[in-house]
């Protein structure tokens, strides 16, 4: 073999290992191509889904803030109206207890009403004829009456000279006069009675008349 004919042989083989090494490189190239134009595409299918999300969690964002904005616009107006039901209630409590004060108040203006009733009952009751100053006043009465009819029997007797009958009817006269004089006692002692108990109860009557001007700033009025 000259070496012409080997240094052919050698470029040949040469440019073999050239050819296919460039088809290896080619093959290699095609099938990196493949795969990445393969990634590729996934990743923009990944990146359209993220977009497709991005724009939904966006949208439910939104849609969140707008729901956020109502309930702190509602949580707003429920403070407020928190706030004025706490006024009202303050106001109410304040009118429970006011009235509570009024009814109190009143309870024992309608017990002292009674009570002053009752006492002006019993002193009017001292003057009705079965009263003790009742029985006394009848009985001065019948005795005075009977005095002076026997003063008058006296004088009769006397005028008819009956002296011992005049004198005798004269003792009976004196001695009713004496009864008369002794129911009369009676009488003033009642009426001692009667003028106390309507000092009392006067005084009583000016001191609920100051109890109802207070119970008038209590309740209100």
């Amino acid at each position: 073999m000259t070496e012409s004919t080997k240094r052919g042989g050698l470029d040949l083989r040469i440019l073999l290992v050239i050819a296919v090494a460039v088809v290896l490189g080619l093959i290699g190239a095609g099938v990196w191509a493949l795969n990445t134009n393969n990634d590729l595409e996934s990743t923009r299918a990944t990146l359209a889904s993220t977009s497709g999300d991005l724009d939904g969690a966006r949208s439910d964002l939104t849609e969140t803030t707008a729901n956020l904005d109502a309930t702190n616009a509602d949580l707003a107006a429920a403070r407020e109206a928190i706030k004025k039901d706490q006024s009202k209630i303050t106001t109410l409590n304040f009118q429970i207890d006011r009235k509570g004060a009024c009814i109190e108040a009143q309870t024992a203006n309608l017990a002292e009403i009674r009570r002053i009733l009752a006492l002006e009952r019993v002193n009017f009751a001292r003057t009705g004829s079965s009263s003790a100053w009742g029985k006394a006043h009848a009985a001065e009465q019948t005795a005075i009456n009977l005095a002076i009819d026997d003063l008058y029997k006296a004088y009769q007797n006397a005028a008819a000279r009956r002296y011992s009958t005049a004198n005798s009817w004269l003792d009976r006269s004196n001695a009713q006069i004496r009864v008369s004089n002794a129911q009369v006692k009676n009488e003033n002692k009642q009426i001692d009675l009667i003028n106390k108990s309507t000092d009392e109860t006067n005084k009583a009557n000016d001191a609920f008349t100051k109890t109802l001007d207070q119970t008038s700033s209590t309740c209100g009025e």
